[in-house]
């Protein structure tokens, strides 16, 4: 980020902050600064300070100033970060123009579970698993993350792929839009398979009783069907065992947990054999479901507790 040159005797800092504008793929620089202060650019680039009435006592709602980053119409809606907590900006009725400073309310979405060693007040989780493979049932057969496990564990893996800040494809990322939108891109990828497997369905050979004897029949389908059946199968489930097999892999090396069983392949073994009990397994030790309320639906698969500061 660029550096503004603060004059000395101001003794405040400038919060730069660094904000995303998703419009066309195109990325800015945001600027932010607190709302009671006021920033006076001069040719010399140095800065000056005077009290701005800040409107947070009156509405409850902290305002920061923004220096828009770009001429933008009214209503645009970007991501701003400030203060390490990712909030949304909408332009106002008027519009803005490229520096024009402006008031806004800094709401911060609600931030993403992280897989950071979570302190669950009962135990040190770090080099070693908090429970089995095979412990689904832990929370209760009701429990979102077991129904997302056995229904769609490709939709629980882009989940925990998000707290671990990772791609769709099982990678690091590298920007933040790629982490916090990997839940989404394999929810789409869950989707369209369903959608083109039922598309080029090949129906299954059938019993039929021929000149006194069973035999198997098989369906009059096209053979380029049947190929794109198969193919369509086997690219899902290569994507799903690739991807899995890096998340376990990822989560372990956070964890510290070393291998114990098929010593080099043991991440791959689990993902192959056991794809929905390691997906489980994964989602419970990214996040601590005794005090971390669960849900099948959202990017991390959970939403915290306001109480709770411990992940």
């Amino acid at each position: 980020l660029e550096d503004y040159l603060l004059d000395d005797n101001a003794k405040r800092k400038t919060l730069i902050a660094g904000a995303q504008i998703t419009n066309r793929f195109t990325s800015y620089l945001l600027y932010i600064i607190p709302h009671n202060t006021n920033v006076l650019l001069e040719d010399t680039m140095s800065a000056k300070y005077d009290t701005v009435p800040s409107d947070s006592a009156v509405t409850g709602v902290p305002m920061v100033r923004i220096e828009a980053p770009a001429t933008l119409s009214p209503g645009f809606r970007f991501d701003a970060l400030y203060d390490g907590q990712t909030f949304s900006v909408t332009v106002p009725p008027e519009g803005v123009t490229k520096g024009q400073m402006i008031t806004v309310p800094f709401t911060p979405t609600m931030k993403v579970v992280e897989a950071e060693p979570i302190n669950n007040r009962s135990e040190n989780i770090l080099g070693h698993w908090k429970d089995g493979l095979c412990d689904c049932c832990k929370f209760g057969c009701f429990h979102p993350h077991l129904w997302n496990a056995w229904c769609f564990p490709v939709v629980l893996m882009g989940q925990v792929l998000t707290r671990m800040k990772m791609n769709w494809l099982g990678d690091a990322a590298l920007e933040e839009t790629e982490w916090r939108s990997a839940f989404r891109k394999t929810l789409y990828v869950t989707i369209g398979y369903f959608v083109l497997r039922t598309i080029f369905k090949v129906p299954p050979a059938t019993l039929q009783f021929v000149d006194g004897h069973y035999e198997k029949v098989f369906p009059d389908v096209p053979i380029w069907k049947i190929i794109i059946h198969k193919v369509l199968i086997l690219t899902f489930a290569i994507y799903v065992l690739t991807v899995l097999t890096k998340l376990r892999r990822a989560v372990r090396a956070k964890y510290s947990i070393p291998e114990e069983r098929c010593l080099g392949c043991e991440d791959l073994c689990c993902s192959l054999w056991c794809t929905p009990c390691t997906a489980a397994q994964l989602a419970r030790q990214t996040a601590d479901y005794e005090v971390q309320h669960a849900q099948c639906c959202t990017s991390t698969g959970c939403v915290p507790d306001p109480s709770d500061s411990t992940v």
